[in-house]
């Protein structure tokens, strides 16, 4: 008993010390907090009282008692507990302003009032500050202004570094036009150097639709709106995006209650929607553009035919020199002038001449001929003309659809994902999208269906197609025609109409459609902005093929590959530059001579799945490369059959890869095909070193020529053996001359070094 008696004691007595100490240490450590918080009164939101030290007593008798509950807890407007308590993250009070963060020390909140509301000061910060600040005088005090700064200046260095340690960056871009929504989802690398889409979505909105005056936007397309908006911010939220920036266009822009439609949409989402202006969107539509077709260099006029506006710019080496945006999109003009169809969608021929000379009235207001006219004098030509949108997409697939060299009939779509070609490098006609996963599969069976010609309209071919297109009598004979799609069978008529009387005015024989429009110049101009000193590559073919190129490249092949393409530029300069030169390479124009130079520099992608039949693994690869931006569906499929043919068998209209091909591009393929066998021959080893140089003897008299390798010298000086080269060409060499409809032979030539007599080399001489 005495014994337990004696425990007891002692664990009592020790229990009632350690409680002692620990309260009187907790006291002089709330005391010092207290000293710290009057000299830091408003980095917590606290008002100084004109007793200074009073001040913090009162603070500190009414306010740091703890709480008995922990609902007392989290009503007291300021508690405390010791700084030995782990500092931890709390979240905002609702009660509490946006401004304003709530922060907790243990299990008490402090409100944090002057704190920058995008970024917040973590607890070992400030447990930092507390312990320096315990190191001062009494006699020191910070004014509101230089604490604002101080965290200022933490908040944003922690922010930036959390920025550059990041390896991507996940930009979700929403173009809300006026009869549909675009969101497009991109993932980019810190450098900027790869653009890959993750996520694509399209809804029908019509915004403005069905409000006759067209400047008000209804509850019930306000309903439409936000709804979709919460669809796409579920999506952006599940593929954990960056940034989230949403466009709005003429819709928005115009409508009489523009701020009740934006404030409804903030506070449904808590989006906030960008209303550009005309000159604005044309400027993007133009960026992006400039992402997909090579047009950079060039003098080039733009079209974006809208719901509700037409932007139309005059760029000039890939700066704005006119923009301007008309009042006239195919939906704004379709309620305008056809109001409401009858039950079968009779258009008359009256309302379609009623069309036509609104679009002339509005684009004789405009006055844009005769700024055209000054601004395109002399050098400053115009050199092509570009259409974006849905509406010159679609025009453009049903021409195609309609050409006998092609001979395909696309079936009529229940749902539509436009004939655009993504940032994936892929044309997405006729896809489907999954209505539960939104998710979107390219490059699958149904791609062999697609149009692989270019995006390339003539004026003519344009009123050919509006000629068929309202002669149909009714609303289901449109929706049969080849390449239309069931939601456009209305809105294609005022679409079209729109794009011929812009072309007619302004005296366009042509137009080239750009599969990226708004919303990709959007996700251009956000990871500009995002990641810095990212710039938009000034040649984005040429930067996304060495992209490609380089991702693939597990041999060290492609420095070998740029050596073939060097000696594929000297070979078809020298059989040109001949007396005799073939008259097959007058179909090898710079387009395909840059085709020809970017299929060899991908011809041995296939090898990083194995060395084994690696040209089908290529043809594989780029058919489905996600790099590849700026090509259109044809030159995809073009490099594509360059390295399938670059080894073994040689190409065969009648295979089914050839035979879906036009015939003009099927012998370019040949030719192309003939000269990339004999140049990767002549680094057969893979030493970009071998063989210097290449040049062609041709005779005048007979079809006899030669091809002269000049050997290159290795790190010793000493001169480089042919004979595996040489041994190597000679087996493509009977291709090749039937090809080129020539006599070829191979021999090693001379080096001619510094000093030698060029007269005294027969090669050169010749």
């Amino acid at each position: 008993s005495f014994i337990y008696f004696f425990v007891f004691f002692s664990f009592f007595l020790s229990f009632f010390l350690f409680k002692t100490l620990r309260q009187e240490d907790e006291g002089r450590q709330r005391n010092r907090m207290s000293r710290v918080l009057v000299r830091k009164g408003n980095l917590f939101g606290l008002n100084r009282k004109k007793g200074g030290r009073a001040g913090a007593e009162d603070v500190h008798k009414s306010r740091c008692a703890r709480p008995s509950n922990s609902s007392s807890s989290s009503s007291s407007p300021l508690s405390l507990v010791s700084p030995s308590s782990s500092f931890r993250r709390a979240e905002a009070s609702k009660s509490l302003p946006d401004s304003s963060r709530v922060r907790s020390f243990g299990s008490r909140r402090v409100r944090c009032s002057c704190l920058n509301p995008g970024a917040g000061t973590s607890g070992s910060e400030l447990a930092k500050m507390i312990s320096q600040e315990e190191s001062r005088s009494e006699s020191s005090s910070y004014s509101s202004k230089e604490v604002q700064d101080w965290v200022s200046k933490k908040n944003k260095k922690k922010h930036s570094k959390k920025v550059s340690n990041k390896e991507t960056v996940t930009v979700c871009a929403v173009d809300m036009g006026t009869n549909s929504f675009h969101m497009v989802i991109v993932r980019a690398d810190a450098r900027g150097k790869s653009v890959v889409v993750v996520e694509q979505m399209k809804e029908e909105v019509r915004i403005l639709g069905g409000t006759g005056s067209f400047n008000v936007i209804m509850d019930e397309p306000k309903a439409r709106a936000i709804s979709v908006l919460k669809r796409i911010q579920d999506i952006a939220n599940t593929k954990d995006c960056d940034m989230i920036r949403l466009v709005a266009t003429s819709a928005v822009r115009e409508a009489m209650n523009s701020n009740a439609f934006l404030r409804h949409v903030q506070e449904a989402t808590g989006l906030d929607v960008e209303v550009i202006s005309g000159q604005e969107e044309a400027r993007l539509v133009y960026l992006g553009a400039m992402q997909a077709v090579p047009i950079r260099d060039k003098n080039v006029l733009m079209l974006d035919i809208g719901g509700g506006s037409t932007e139309i710019l005059y760029g000039k080496r890939g700066k704005a020199e006119l923009a301007i945006s008309l009042q006239l999109g195919h939906l704004r003009l379709f309620e305008q002038c056809m109001g409401t169809l009858d039950e079968e969608g009779r258009i008359p021929m009256e309302k379609v001449e009623e069309c036509r000379s609104r679009i002339q009235l509005v684009l004789n207001e405009t006055g844009i001929n005769e700024e055209l006219r000054e601004l395109t004098k002399g050098p400053n030509a115009l050199e092509i003309a570009v259409g974006c949108s849905g509406t010159i997409e679609r025009v453009q697939a049903m021409i195609a659809a309609n050409k006998e060299k092609i001979g395909i009939k696309l079936p009529p779509l229940e749902k539509e994902n436009d004939a655009r070609r993504s940032i994936l490098g892929e044309l997405q006609l006729p896809l489907e999208l999954d209505p539960h996963s939104l998710a979107v599969t390219l490059n699958d069976a149904s791609m062999n269906e697609s149009v692989l010609e270019d995006f390339k309209f003539t004026l003519e071919e344009l009123r050919e197609l509006i000629s068929t297109v309202t002669s149909c009598q009714t609303r289901k004979e449109r929706a049969t025609l080849p390449g239309m799609n069931v939601k456009r069978v209305d809105l294609i008529v005022t679409g079209a109409l729109i794009l011929e009387g812009v072309m007619d005015y302004l005296r366009l024989d042509s137009m080239t459609v750009s599969p990226f429009a708004l919303r990709e110049g959007v996700i251009f101009d956000s990871l500009s902005k995002s990641i810095p000193g990212f710039k938009p590559a000034p040649d984005i073919r040429r930067d996304s093929l060495m992209h490609l190129a380089t991702r693939f490249d597990t041999e060290n092949r492609l420095k070998s590959a740029k050596h073939s393409a060097k000696l594929a530029k000297q070979l078809v300069g020298s059989l040109r530059a001949g007396a005799n030169p073939p008259k097959v390479l007058e179909i090898l124009d710079e387009r395909f001579e840059f085709l020809l130079e970017a299929g060899i520099l991908l011809h041995s992608v296939g090898i990083f799945v194995n060395h084994a039949k690696h040209h089908k693994h290529a043809y594989y690869i780029i058919k489905n490369s996600d790099i590849l931006l700026g090509f259109m569906p044809m030159e995809i499929e073009i490099l594509a059959l360059l390295a399938l043919y670059h080894r073994k068998k040689y190409p065969n209209p009648k295979k089914a890869a050839m035979a879906k091909i036009p015939k003009d591009i099927q012998e370019r393929i040949v030719l192309m095909t003939a000269i990339i066998r004999v140049c990767i021959a002549l680094d057969r080893r893979n030493t970009a070193a071998a063989i210097e140089s290449i040049q062609v003897l041709q005779d005048k008299e007979s079809n006899s020529c030669v091809l002269v390798a000049t050997p290159g010298v290795d790190i010793e000086g000493m001169v480089n053996d042919l004979s595996f080269e040489i041994w190597a060409v000679k087996q493509e060499l009977e291709y090749f001359s039937s090809v080129l409809e020539r006599d070829f032979s191979i021999v090693e030539g001379d080096r001619v070094e510094n000093g030698d007599d060029l007269a005294s080399n027969s090669f050169l001489s010749s």
